[in-house]
């Protein structure tokens, strides 16, 4: 019997529906996983491969990339407890979506480094995503080649983890942003509707 509690629950079916997007950075080696689902839904292909994170700054809008940019850095240099943004990403198919992000370091080195960001995104955008994989070079984008993240973030969560104790110590970490984005969602869900 699975014995899921109801965020956890909600999470899963807001990632699997694509609503929710996760990702899963790795600073040192300029690299991040999104959930499979996200990618598909804003029309990238290859949704299980990891991409060098120059492939996800290029598509931020030239406007919003600096601001972006600088909340990231403060939060890794922990200027910041968590790190938040709202910017414009373009989509393969749909033009430029409003995103809302937020992260949050959960691993450093020795030396202070973030290793690893978690954390989610929403698509703020009133018009329906209309993906197409067409139009993106198919082939290497700079897939994560140098050392593969053991587990994404986004399969802690599908309820079928390596480690619970992974699991349970991501969770704990991240799980305020997690409420914060699935209650961001549910508002702009009513505001829509």
């Amino acid at each position: 019997m699975d014995m899921q509690q109801p965020a956890e629950l909600r999470w899963r079916l807001a990632i699997e529906a694509g609503a929710l997007g996760i990702w899963d950075l790795r600073p040192e080696f300029e690299t991040v996983h999104h959930s499979p689902q996200w990618k598909q839904r804003l029309g990238f292909p290859e949704p299980f491969v990891a991409d060098s994170t120059h492939f996800w700054r290029c598509r931020v809008h030239p406007d919003d990339l600096e601001s972006m940019l600088e909340a990231m850095r403060a939060h890794a240099r922990g200027a910041q407890p968590s790190y938040e943004a709202r910017f414009r990403l373009r989509s393969n198919g749909s033009g430029y979506r409003l995103l809302h992000s937020r992260g949050r370091v959960i691993e450093r080195d020795d030396h202070g480094r973030a290793l690893r960001i978690v954390g989610t995104m929403l698509d703020l955008t009133d018009r329906p995503a209309s993906p197409r994989c067409a139009g993106l070079a198919e082939g290497n984008r700079g897939a994560m080649t140098v050392r593969p993240i053991e587990q994404p973030f986004h399969q802690l969560l599908s309820g079928n983890p390596f480690s619970m104790r992974e699991h349970d110590r991501v969770l704990g970490l991240v799980e305020d942003l997690l409420l914060a984005t699935l209650d961001q969602l549910d508002a702009s869900r009513l505001t829509y509707a």
